[in-house]
C-alpha cells in the first residue's frame, strides 16, 4: 500500500493499533489528517465524536468575577507569574501570590498604604525588613521577596491560600484573602492557559476499565490518527477487538476465546479512552487559546501540527533526559524516576508528530531547519536560549513559539509542560529561532 508521505509519517510517529483495514478506509483523508491535527479544536470534535454517545466535555472552571484589568494590572500580574516560573515554583505559588497582590493593591505598583509606610503589589514595609522603599516598588523585587518568605513556611503546599498569604503579610483582614482566590485562578488560567487547579479526584466505580498508562496512550494514539483520517468509530472498534485478541494491550484482561467478551471489552476501550481524551483536550485548548491563537495556527502549516502536538501535553511533568518522538519516557539523573518530558525531548515529540525529526537534544536542533528572524516568527518554530547568545554550545533552553509573546514548555525539574511568557531574562538569553523541515 503506497500511502501519502505526510500521512506515513504521522503512522510512523503514533498510531500503531490502527490496522492497514482502517487506513485504506482514511487513505482519502490524508490531506483530512493535516488539517485536523492543525486545528486543536477541531481534533478535540473529532475525539468526542468517538465517544459512541452524544457526550459533552466537562465545562471549564466557572469564577466569581470577571478578569478586567488595565494594561499596567495585566502586566503586573504577568510579572508575578514569570517570577514564580522562574524560580521554579508550581502553580499554587503563583495564584498566592496573586490572591494576595489582589487585595493589598489591586496589582497595582503605584498603590502607597498603612499611613505611607507600605508599598508596592504587596504593600510591603521597609522597616520590617522587606527591603527599600526603591526594591519594594519594584514588582520583580517584591514578587521574589513573597515567595522568599512563602518557601520559609512549613507546609505551605497543604495549606490554604488564605493561611499562606496572612502568614506572609500578617494582614488586619485575614479574612479578606479568600474572596480574591477564584479571580486570581482565573487570572492565571487566561494570562498563561495553563489550569489552575487540579482536576478533583473520582472516585473510581467498579465498572471502571482499568487499562495501564501505556495501554491507554496505545489506544489515545490510535484513536486520534483515526479521528483525524475520519475512519469509521466501529472499524477502530474491531481494531481495538483485534488487538486483545492478539495480545497488544496486556493490561486488558479478558479471555481469547469468548468472542463476545472481546466485543464488548472493546467497545468500552473506545467509549472510554475517547471520553477521556476528549475532556482533556477541550478543557486544554479552552484554557489555552482564543479565537485569533487559533487562526494563527491554522495557517502555519507543519509548525500547527507541532504546536498542538506539544499543547496537548500540558500538564505532563518535567523529566531530565525524558521525551522523544513516541511521547513522555522516563528520564535519566533526576529524571531517572519521573516519566515526562525536558525541553528538547518536548520539542522533538512534536515536530516528529509534524513527519520531521529533529533529534533529542538542542545541539541537533539548532540545526535542524532554517534560521527565522524573530519578526517573522510562526507558530511551532523553535526558541532557543543560551547563557550566552552567540555562542550556540552555550544553549541551555528550547521552546515552541505560540504567537511571539507566548511559548509552550518544559521547564525544570519539579515542574510541567506548560506555556510561558518572554521575560527580560529569556529576552537576555534568546539566541535565535530554527524552523524545521
Amino acid at each position: 500500500m503506497i500511502l501519502e508521505a505526510g500521512l506515513a509519517k504521522a503512522i510512523a510517529a503514533g498510531g500503531g493499533l490502527v490496522s492497514s483495514v482502517a487506513l485504506i478506509g482514511g487513505i482519502a483523508g490524508g490531506s483530512q489528517h493535516a488539517t485536523t491535527t492543525a486545528d486543536p479544536k477541531r481534533l478535540a470534535s473529532a475525539v468526542c465524536a468517538y465517544v459512541g454517545k452524544e457526550h459533552k466535555p466537562s465545562p471549564p472552571r466557572k469564577h466569581n468575577k470577571a478578569t478586567s484589568l488595565t494594561p499596567k494590572q495585566a502586566a503586573n500580574a504577568r510579572i508575578i507569574i514569570a517570577v514564580a516560573q522562574d524560580m521554579g515554583l508550581p502553580t499554587q505559588a503563583a495564584v498566592i501570590a496573586l490572591t494576595t497582590a489582589l487585595q493589598e493593591s489591586t496589582l497595582s505598583n503605584e498603590t502607597i498604604g498603612d499611613h505611607g509606610q507600605a508599598f508596592g503589589l504587596f504593600q510591603q514595609h521597609p522597616q520590617y525588613g522587606w527591603g527599600t522603599r526603591t526594591q519594594v516598588s519594584n514588582p520583580r523585587y517584591a514578587t521574589r521577596t513573597f515567595f522568599t518568605r512563602l518557601l520559609k513556611i512549613k507546609n505551605w503546599e497543604s495549606k490554604s491560600t488564605a493561611t499562606v498569604a496572612q502568614a506572609i503579610q500578617r494582614s488586619a483582614f485575614p479574612d479578606a484573602y479568600t474572596k480574591h482566590e477564584a479571580r486570581a485562578e482565573h487570572l492565571f488560567t487566561t494570562l498563561t492557559g495553563q489550569p489552575a487547579t487540579p482536576k478533583p479526584s473520582r472516585k473510581p466505580h467498579d465498572d471502571d476499565l482499568e487499562l495501564s498508562p501505556q495501554d491507554t496512550q496505545a489506544v489515545r494514539d490510535s484513536l486520534e490518527l483515526a479521528t483525524s483520517l475520519g475512519v469509521p468509530r466501529a472499524t477502530i472498534v474491531a481494531d481495538v477487538q483485534e488487538a486483545l485478541n492478539a495480545g497488544k494491550l496486556p493490561s486488558a484482561h479478558h479471555d481469547p476465546k469468548r468472542t463476545n467478551e472481546a466485543a464488548q471489552l472493546a467497545e468500552k476501550i473506545v467509549t472510554t479512552v475517547a471520553k477521556g481524551a476528549c475532556d482533556e483536550l477541550s478543557q486544554k485548548i479552552s484554557a489555552a487559546l482564543d479565537p485569533e491563537t487559533l487562526a494563527a495556527i491554522r495557517g502555519s502549516g507543519r509548525g500547527a501540527v507541532a504546536l498542538t502536538a506539544a499543547l496537548k501535553m500540558i500538564g505532563v511533568p518535567y523529566s531530565w533526559g525524558g521525551g522523544g518522538p513516541k511521547g513522555p519516557s522516563l528520564g535519566i539523573g533526576h529524571g531517572a524516576g519521573t516519566n515526562g518530558f525536558d525541553c528538547s525531548g518536548l520539542a522533538e515529540y512534536a515536530w516528529a508528530k509534524a513527519g520531521v525529526r529533529i533529534g533529542g537534544h538542542t545541539s541537533t536542533q539548532w540545526n535542524a531547519g532554517a534560521r527565522i528572524p524573530r519578526s517573522q516568527l510562526k507558530p511551532g518554530d523553535l526558541l532557543f536560549f543560551a547563557t550566552n547568545p552567540k555562542n550556540p554550545s552555550t544553549i541551555h533552553h528550547v521552546v515552541l513559539n505560540i504567537d511571539g509573546k507566548r511559548y509552550v514548555h518544559a521547564p525544570t525539574t519539579g515542574s510541567k509542560v506548560q506555556i510561558g511568557q518572554w521575560t527580560a531574562t529569556r529576552e537576555t538569553e534568546y539566541a535565535g529561532a530554527v524552523r524545521p523541515g
